[in-house]
C-alpha cells in the first residue's frame, strides 16, 4: 500500500492525541497532604529563651510535586517552610523559644490548589523561672538555662554573714560557707550544763542528778566542785528484798539487813496508792492522796458520742493527738478534719485554716503537714495558744522544678532532726497519671526553724520506680540529726496502706545529704527507732548499724515498737500474752524476763518509758496496759502496769477506768498525766489498719487525759513509738 503525505499527517495526529491523553492522565493524579504526627506538643519548660526543636513530617501521598503556601505560624514558634512538596515525606523542624511564661497554641495550615488544607496543632507551656534561693548567705544563686537548675557560686571570702545560729560569733564567708567562732557558754557552776541552742543562744540547764551507789550513798552537787557522795539517811531502804520483819536499810552509808522499826517505808507511793510503812511488823499503806485507787480520766472526748448519729451526723475523723509536756492535748485527723488545739483545756480552739495532718510538736509550735490544705505540699507552724500561723513552707514555691516531674505533691512524713532542722518527706503522683495511680515519687526537704529551705532533692531508687504504691512507713532521726527512712511496697490498692515484705532503708545527714541505703528482703515496712548508734525496725529482729545499715545482731523476737533506755531494750508486748523481756541496750544479752501475775494479760501492744519519783529518787519504768477477765457479774478489769526497766520487777499496777471499745491504740506520757486514744473505728465499726500508714485514717477515736501522780517524761534515748511527747521520731 502506498502511504501518502496525507496518511502520515493523520497518523501523527492520532499519535499526538494518544500522547496527550497519557500526559493529562498523569497530571491528573489526585494528591493528598497530611501531617505525621497529627499534632505536636512540646515538653513543659522554663521561660529561659532557649530554643527547643521537634520534628514533624508532612506527607504528600500523590505522585506529583505540589506547590504549597502556609499560614498560622508566629513567635514563639518558628519553622523553615518549603514552597514545594515532592511525593513522600518531608521533614519539618519546628522550633519553640519560650521567652515569657504562659501556654502557647497555634495552628499550622498548609494550602495547595485543589487539595484539602490539613492543619497541625502546636502546643507548648512555659513556666516562670524558679526563684533561686541561696543555700547559705555565702553563695549567690541563679538559674542556669543550660542545666535547667539553680546553680550557686561562692561570694567573696571575708564578707560578714549571718550563720543562722546564735552559737557562732564573728561569722564570715570562706569558700562559700559561713563560718565563725563558737560562742562560749560558761556560768562557772559545776551543777549546770552549759549549752548553746541555735535559736536561743546560751542556756544553763540543771545537770542530771548526781549518781549515787544505788544503795546508801546518794549523789550531791557542789557548784564549785561538782558531783560527790553523801550517806543517805539512816533507816532508808536499800536493795529490793525486805519486809516489815526483815529489811535492807542504810546505816552510816552502808546497806545492812535489820528488823525495821515502825514507820519504815515498806512500799513506795504510786500514782494510785499511798506510801506503805511498817506498823507492828505489818506493811500498812496510807490512803491514796486522790481518795481512790482507781485512775480516772479528768477529761475525755469521744468523737462518736459527740455526734448526733440519729440525725445522720458523721463523727469527726480524729485519730491522732500530740501531747505537750504539761499534759495539753491537741487532736487531729488525716482527712478533712480541722485540728483542735489544746482540746483538754478551757482555751481549746479549732485550727482556723481548715484540716491538718501529720502534726508534731517542734520548738513549742504545733507543726502540721498540708496546712492550709489547698493546694497540698505545705508545712506550717501554729501557735498553740492562738492558732496563728508562725510560718509556712511550700514545696511548690520553694522548688517549682519538682512540679515538672510530679504536679500533685502532698506530705508523707515529718521528722524533727534538731532544734534548727526539720525533715519533710513529700509524696507525689507522677506527671500524666491519674490520682488513683499506684505510681509514686518522693521529695525530701530539710527546712530550718523559720520554715526556710535548707536543701531539697528527689529520693531515687529502683524500688520507688515500681508502681505498687511504695511508701515511707518508718522515719527516725538520731541525736546528731541524721535521718532514716524505711520505704516498702504496699499490698493494698488504697489507704490505709498495708506494707509488703521488701524494705528499702535510706539515710541522709542533718542537711539532707545522702549517706547510705540498704535493701532488706523479707522485711515488712514499719516504724523505725534509733538509739546510741543502732537502728531498730518494727517488723524484724535484726538490729542495724546506724552509720552503715549493716546488721549488728538479731534478737530471738521481733522488736515491734520497742523502747530503749540507757541500759535496756524492751521489745513491745504482744496483746493477749503474759511475758515481757528486757535486753541489754546495744547488745544481744537477755537481762530479764517478766511474767504478769495471773490472771493478767497484756491488753495493748503499746509501751512507753516514764520516770517514777520514789523515796529513793527517780526510777525509769516501762508503762503498758493490762487486763483481767471479769468475775461473776463483773466487767473486765484494766490496769496501768509499770515494770522496772533494770530488772523487770513490778513497780506498780493501778486499776484504770477506760471505755473498752478498743484497747489503747496510742498513749503518751506527760508530766503528771497520760494522754490516751482508743476506740478509733471506721464507719463499719472495725479498727482497720491501726499500724499502717496513714494509721487509722478515716476512723473516729475517743481521747482521754488521765492524771498520774509521780509520773513524768523520761530522759531516755527512745521512750516510745514516736520518740516521746510530740511525735517527733527523734532520739532524745
Amino acid at each position: 500500500m502506498t502511504v501518502t503525505s496525507r496518511h502520515l499527517l493523520g497518523l501523527l495526529v492520532v499519535l499526538s492525541a494518544m500522547a496527550g491523553c497519557k500526559r493529562n492522565d498523569l497530571n491528573g493524579v489526585s494528591n493528598e497532604l497530611r501531617f505525621d504526627p497529627p499534632s505536636l506538643e512540646f515538653d513543659p519548660a522554663f521561660a529561659d529563651g532557649i530554643t527547643r526543636q521537634r520534628e514533624v513530617t508532612i506527607v504528600n501521598d500523590g505522585r506529583a510535586t505540589v506547590e504549597v503556601s502556609w499560614d498560622g505560624i508566629a513567635r514563639p514558634f518558628a519553622i523553615d517552610l518549603p514552597t514545594r512538596l515532592p511525593p513522600g515525606a518531608t521533614t519539618l523542624i519546628v522550633a519553640w523559644t519560650p521567652e515569657v511564661p504562659g501556654r502557647f497554641s497555634q495552628l499550622l495550615e498548609v494550602h495547595a490548589d485543589g487539595l484539602t488544607s490539613p492543619t497541625l496543632p502546636l502546643d507548648a507551656a512555659a513556666h516562670e523561672l524558679p526563684p533561686c534561693v541561696p543555700s547559705s548567705p555565702c553563695v549567690a544563686s541563679h538559674f542556669d538555662p543550660a542545666s535547667q537548675a539553680c546553680v550557686e557560686e561562692p561570694v567573696e571570702d571575708g564578707l560578714a554573714c549571718d550563720p543562722g545560729t546564735l552559737c557562732l560569733v564573728d561569722a564570715r564567708c570562706e569558700a562559700g560557707r559561713c563560718v565563725g567562732t563558737a560562742r562560749t557558754c560558761e556560768d562557772d557552776n559545776r551543777c549546770t550544763i552549759d549549752v548553746c541552742y541555735p535559736m536561743t543562744g546560751c542556756e544553763f540547764l540543771p545537770s542530771p542528778p548526781c549518781p549515787g551507789d544505788g544503795a546508801c550513798l546518794e549523789g550531791t552537787c557542789d557548784p564549785a566542785t561538782g558531783c560527790g557522795l553523801q550517806p543517805r539517811e539512816d533507816g532508808s531502804s536499800c536493795g529490793r528484798a525486805g519486809s516489815c520483819t526483815m529489811a535492807n536499810v542504810c546505816i552510816e552509808g552502808t546497806c545492812v539487813t535489820r528488823d525495821p522499826p515502825d514507820g519504815f517505808v515498806c512500799a513506795e507511793e504510786s500514782p494510785c496508792s499511798g506510801e506503805g510503812r511498817c506498823v507492828n511488823d505489818t506493811c500498812v499503806r496510807s490512803a491514796s492522796p486522790q481518795g481512790t485507787e482507781l485512775l480516772l480520766p479528768n477529761w475525755s472526748y469521744d468523737t462518736v458520742a459527740s455526734a448526733d448519729l440519729d440525725a445522720g451526723m458523721t463523727p469527726s475523723q480524729l485519730h491522732d493527738f500530740v501531747l505537750e509536756p504539761g499534759g495539753e492535748m491537741s487532736l487531729s485527723g488525716f482527712f478533712h478534719t480541722p485540728a483542735v488545739l489544746r482540746a483538754n483545756t478551757a482555751e481549746a480552739l479549732t485550727a482556723p485554716l481548715g484540716s491538718s495532718r501529720r502534726c508534731i510538736l517542734w520548738n513549742t509550735k504545733y507543726v502540721c503537714a498540708d496546712y492550709p490544705a489547698s493546694p497540698n505540699g505545705k508545712v506550717s507552724a501554729m501557735d498553740l495558744a492562738t492558732g496563728a500561723t508562725a510560718w509556712t513552707f511550700d514545696i511548690r514555691t520553694a522548688r517549682p522544678d519538682f512540679l515538672m516531674t510530679a504536679p500533685t505533691i502532698f506530705l508523707a512524713r515529718l521528722v524533727v532532726q534538731d532544734s534548727d532542722r526539720l525533715a519533710a518527706l513529700f509524696e507525689a503522683y507522677p506527671r500524666n497519671t491519674a490520682n488513683d495511680t499506684q505510681c509514686r515519687r518522693y521529695f525530701l526537704a530539710v527546712i530550718n526553724a523559720s520554715g526556710q529551705l535548707v536543701q531539697a532533692q528527689q529520693v531515687i531508687d529502683p524500688l520507688l520506680d515500681v508502681c505498687n504504691h511504695p511508701h515511707a512507713y518508718g522515719v527516725a532521726a538520731d541525736s546528731g540529726g541524721n535521718l532514716f527512712i524505711a520505704f516498702s511496697p504496699t499490698v493494698s490498692q488504697q489507704a490505709p496502706l498495708v506494707p509488703d515484705d521488701t524494705t528499702l532503708i535510706t539515710s541522709f545527714s542533718r542537711d539532707g545529704v545522702f549517706r547510705w541505703k540498704r535493701l532488706n528482703g523479707g522485711m515488712r515496712g514499719g516504724e523505725l527507732a534509733v538509739a546510741r548508734g543502732l537502728l531498730y525496725a518494727e517488723y524484724t529482729s535484726v538490729v542495724l548499724d546506724a552509720t552503715s545499715g549493716q546488721p549488728v545482731f538479731a534478737l530471738p523476737t521481733d522488736l515491734g515498737r520497742a523502747v530503749i533506755s540507757q541500759s535496756r531494750l524492751i521489745p513491745a508486748p504482744v496483746a493477749g500474752s503474759t511475758t515481757l523481756s528486757g535486753f541489754e541496750a546495744g547488745a544481744l544479752q537477755l537481762r530479764w524476763s517478766a511474767v504478769l501475775p495471773g490472771p493478767w494479760t497484756f491488753w495493748s501492744d503499746q509501751v512507753r518509758l516514764a520516770k517514777w519519783q520514789t523515796s529513793k529518787g527517780p526510777r525509769t519504768v516501762a508503762l503498758t496496759f493490762v487486763q483481767a477477765p471479769p468475775g461473776p457479774g463483773l466487767q473486765s478489769q484494766y490496769g496501768l502496769y509499770a515494770f522496772d526497766v533494770q530488772d523487770g520487777s513490778e513497780a506498780f499496777n493501778c486499776p484504770v477506768v477506760l471505755p473498752a471499745r478498743t484497747p489503747p491504740q496510742l498513749f503518751e506520757v506527760a508530766n503528771g498525766s497520760l494522754g490516751i486514744m482508743s476506740g478509733a473505728l471506721d464507719s463499719l465499726g472495725n479498727p482497720g489498719c491501726s499500724k499502717c500508714d496513714p494509721p487509722l485514717a478515716g476512723s473516729a477515736g475517743a481521747f482521754f487525759s488521765v492524771p498520774t501522780r509521780l509520773i513524768s517524761v523520761a530522759d531516755e534515748p527512745w521512750v516510745g513509738t514516736f520518740g516521746g511527747a510530740g511525735h517527733d521520731h527523734r532520739e532524745n
